[in-house]
């Protein structure tokens, strides 16, 4: 029996606005750094126990489950371990020093059941801001939070959420593809951070339109279990065809603290141009731009974007 995808997955997307409290060098990749920061604030605010979440018997009704991980009743047979689908965290600013009273940005995207937690997330990382980020412990305070429409949720220490407006997938398709088929150029795929993912069981060292393609169903695929939908990925007739591509390996050093060790993190970055763009395809590429795609998106792998040449 076939499980239908759906695209009503409820999402919010909300940018954060930080200012330093002294000046200070950061990461210069932050968006590992600030997950795992606000991972470890969860659990020092929330965890009653001894932060083992693997054996703990509180896991099935624990607040650190349900924000940092992703708690699914069942998953896709791909999905071997704890995965984050429910949020994601963008930050594509390089910058390494930073001056007193300068500024960054990050966005937190959240999906399905995580869009109840946004004070939860709030909180971690007002707490991440106080102890401070990276190996020089940067202190900042978050000082606005905006939602998906540009409109302020969070300014200082006010909080209004009568603005969050929680929207869906569906409908940011149905918005981008109105604003894409208005173009006349050539299709073109931009990914702004790295992809790590494999295609016929090695790893990708170019891009391939089935590859891209199945990528971004997978995430929905996730996604809508996690909303309890338990749905198959659609067997697609035919997919985009690749006319040129521009293609770079690119590796990403990250500290994991919690096995307080380096580690490297390897994908490919670059831009592909398509002679086609079927529309049975569209849609899930369309989504992936909200999703990512492929391994270590919770470290900020896989972001991506969708355009036309003129």
């Amino acid at each position: 029996m076939e499980h239908t995808i759906t695209f009503d997955i409820p999402y919010i997307r909300l940018r954060f606005h930080a200012e330093l409290l002294s000046s200070a060098r950061m990461p210069e990749t932050k968006t590992a750094a600030l997950r795992g920061g606000m991972g470890e604030m969860l659990l020092r605010q929330n965890c009653v126990t001894d932060w083992k979440c693997e054996t703990c018997r509180f896991r099935k009704s624990c607040v650190v489950s349900h924000t940092f991980y992703s708690v699914m009743e069942k998953k896709p047979s791909y999905v071997t371990s704890p995965e984050s689908v429910g949020y994601l965290i963008e930050c594509t600013d390089t910058r390494t020093y930073f001056k007193k009273g300068g500024q960054f940005e990050f966005m937190l995207t959240l999906f399905g059941d995580s869009v109840v937690f946004f004070n939860l997330y709030l909180q971690a990382f007002c707490q991440l801001g106080m102890t401070g980020l990276g190996k020089d412990k940067a202190r900042f305070r978050i000082s606005e939070v905006r939602n998906t429409h540009g409109r302020t949720i969070v300014r200082d220490n006010e909080v209004d959420m009568s603005r969050y407006c929680i929207d869906t997938v569906s409908s940011y398709i149905k918005r981008r593809k109105e604003k894409l088929l208005r173009g006349t150029g050539d299709w073109r795929l931009t990914f702004i951070t790295p992809l790590s993912m494999k295609y016929q069981q090695e790893y990708m060292e170019q891009f391939y339109g089935e590859a891209l393609v199945k990528g971004a169903a997978r995430r929905i695929q996730m996604l809508n279990y996690y909303i309890g939908n338990e749905a198959d990925v659609p067997e697609f007739s035919v997919y985009p065809e690749i006319r040129t591509q521009s293609v770079s390996l690119k590796t990403v050093r990250r500290y994991s603290g919690t096995q307080d060790s380096h580690m490297t993190l390897r994908g490919i970055a670059g831009t592909v141009i398509f002679n086609t763009m079927p529309g049975e395809c569209l849609d899930y590429l369309i989504a992936g731009e909200l999703t990512h795609m492929g391994k270590n998106t919770s470290f900020g792998f896989g972001q991506f974007v969708l355009g036309r040449d003129i």
